[in-house]
């Protein structure tokens, strides 16, 4: 039962079992907060540039939340997002929402909900009212 234990304690990378709760909390947060950025986001441009975006915020807010204490996993998170990006046919509005969902990401990622919540309010509020050229 103790190497059970250790196992689990080593793979929560630290992180107690008390706080897996919070763990899934921070993830759907940034699911529903990516997605919604999207909905506003392609509402607001009428072309679609985001996609896929309630799994991007999740899989970058996972990712966050793994390399949090680890340089080194930082690092090959850090080329996994850019070889993730490589897409060199990209306007510069789908790389604006991209980068976006990836902030949401971020920030629910390291447990920041709250901040990232008031940002994304404020994000929100500057799209409805940001004039759109054609």
């Amino acid at each position: 039962m103790e190497t059970i234990k250790q196992i689990l304690i080593d793979s929560l990378n630290g992180m107690s079992v008390d706080l897996i709760p919070l763990f899934l909390f921070q993830l759907l947060c940034a699911a529903l907060l990516s997605h919604l950025l999207q909905k506003i986001f392609n509402h607001k441009f009428s072309e679609d540039p985001i996609q896929y975006s309630a799994l991007t915020g999740t899989m970058v807010a996972l990712l966050t939340s793994i390399v949090k204490y680890s340089v080194s996993f930082s690092i090959m998170a850090a080329a996994a997002i850019l070889l993730f990006t490589r897409n060199k046919d990209n306007s510069k509005l789908q790389t604006t929402g991209f980068f976006l969902v990836v902030s949401v990401g971020i920030g629910c990622g390291t447990a920041s909900v709250v901040q990232t919540i008031i940002g994304f309010v404020l994000l929100g509020a500057i799209l409805f009212f940001l004039p759109v050229k054609k």
